[in-house]
């Protein structure tokens, strides 16, 4: 080797070169040239690969399963149901401790919808997992809750008492749980982007629906009913809210044009939404019903303010719900004595506002914590089990139970507009935010009529007020938005 070559060796390529070697050139090759060797620098040296770091990895199926049960919305409805009935048996049980029942019909009978409920909601569940259904878990539990209270209440208000003697007090629970699947099964699954093909479907059926009130309804405490005490308009608002969903798809863009922050739409879409929507509303007027006319314009502005963004929209449609209450309560003599009990609930004290000032004071009765299910005396308020059932809840529950039942109610309403704003087209958008605005506005309207802050509309508390049309259509209501709620095979976050 060439003593150029174990110099090298030596002192650049060997770690520790011996200590009592050196290189020492030998004389006879001093005067020689030496070959000329490229030497890498160190800069063209390939740097060195860093070390992957080591990823402790889990055992086999161990990680996908524990997010599996962690993410699955079946499971987690189903742990809420449970809550749910838990607090439903609790309820029921304070309720048999002080109830006294004059009916002959036995106890186990009057507690059927209990039963359906305890049964009905798991096979549903299980149905909505051989479906892969992946919506909010919080929204079905928010929904499933308020339903539980509101049978509890109702069977502590006798609502029951006659039994299979009349099956049309038993049957509106499992009516309602047939729409509430219904609904599901229509707007799971992507499957809601068809609906919108029948628009025009919908709003006839709503408009048959107030026609044969007007036709075939008769006169009752200021109102239109047909035989039986039954109220088909109720299922005006779903269909309407579809309607709307739908006509809102094809001019929500001409509807948001603005100057200066004024709405200036095209004249010809404006003179079409007015008229359509104009026709439900003035039959409202003529059924004598201030609280659907109301219900309908509230409905409207929310969906059209969803649609278009303009705030300028809620402003005028505030005023003009505002003008139109007072030119209803000129023209109307049910409107106008609804509204003097409202202003002057002392006037007539044992006559027109004898409900109103009985309902204060059970509310005032109540307390913070109540009289307890069972203990109180709401069967002096009259028609308590439906308009002014919230009295009685204020009445037996006090101030605390009502604030964990508004809070329940705005978890459904919160949970339904988050469902909105991940709607994937703007039909589901539109129609998932008017059904919750629907129920919301439905909620604030009977809470404030009971409580004074607005006129009485007659408009029911929504999963918990007696009667048949009321909860087949709100528990209808309610599935449409636990379909809507469902990602398409999207985990959905709770």
């Amino acid at each position: 080797m060439h003593p150029f070559f174990r110099w090298i060796k030596k002192n650049l390529i060997d770690e520790e070169p011996p200590p009592d070697e050196e290189f020492t050139p030998d004389e006879s090759e001093e005067d020689e040239p030496l070959p000329s060797v490229d030497v890498p620098s160190p800069v063209d040296e390939p740097p060195p690969e860093s070390p992957r770091p080591i990823r402790k990895t889990p055992r086999s199926g161990e990680g996908r399963k524990s997010s599996r049960l962690k993410k699955d919305p079946i499971r987690k409805s189903l742990e809420l149901f449970s809550l749910c009935l838990l607090v439903v048996v609790l309820a029921t049980l304070s309720v048999l401790n002080t109830y006294q029942s004059e009916s002959s019909v036995s106890l186990l009978e009057q507690m059927l919808p209990l039963f359906f409920y305890a049964i009905g909601f798991p096979a549903l569940l299980f149905g909505m997992f051989l479906a892969n259904w992946k919506g909010d878990a919080g929204l079905f539990g928010a929904i499933t809750l308020i339903v539980g209270i509101g049978l509890v209440i109702q069977f502590r208000m006798g609502s029951f008492s006659e039994g299979l003697d009349k099956p049309a007090t038993l049957l509106p629970f499992p009516c309602g749980l047939g729409a509430f699947s219904l609904g599901i099964l229509l707007c799971s699954k992507g499957r809601c982007a068809s609906l919108a093909r029948f628009g025009w479907v919908a709003y006839a059926v709503a408009l048959l629906g107030l026609l044969s009130m007007l036709v075939f309804g008769r006169r009752f405490r200021g109102g239109f009913y047909m035989p039986g005490g039954m109220n088909p308009t109720e299922i005006v608002k779903p269909m309407l809210v579809w309607f709307l969903a739908f006509f809102l798809c094809r001019v929500g863009k001409d509807l948001s044009e603005t100057r200066l922050g004024i709405p200036f739409p095209p004249w010809r879409s404006v003179l079409w939404l007015v008229a359509l929507w104009g026709v439900p509303l003035v039959l409202a007027v003529v059924l004598h019903d201030l609280g659907l006319m109301v219900l309908l314009a509230a409905i409207l502005l929310t969906m059209v303010f969803v649609a278009t963004g303009v705030g300028f929209y809620l402003l005028l449609g505030f005023g003009s719900v505002f003008a139109a209450a007072m030119i209803v309560q000129r023209i109307s003599d049910h409107a106008r004595a609804r509204f003097d009990v409202w202003l002057h609930p002392f006037q007539d004290p044992s006559g027109k506002s004898w409900q109103a000032l009985q309902a204060l004071s059970a509310m005032f009765s109540g307390g913070w914590w109540g009289a307890g299910l069972g203990a109180g005396l709401p069967q002096t308020v009259p028609i308590v089990t439906s308009d002014f059932i919230y009295a009685e809840i204020a009445e037996e529950l006090g101030f605390v139970g009502c604030i964990c039942i508004l809070l329940a109610y705005l978890v459904l309403f919160s949970r339904g507009f988050k469902a909105a704003g991940a709607s994937r087209t703007p039909f589901e958008r539109y129609l998932c935010a008017g059904l919750t605005a629907a129920l919301a506005l439905q909620t604030v309207l009977n809470i404030a009529g009971v409580t004074k802050a607005l006129p009485m509309t007659g408009i029911t508390l929504p999963f918990i007020s007696h009667g048949g049309f009321s909860l087949v259509t709100t528990l209808f209501i309610a599935g449409m938005l636990v379909g809507l709620s469902d990602r398409k095979g999207q985990v959905s976050r709770s």
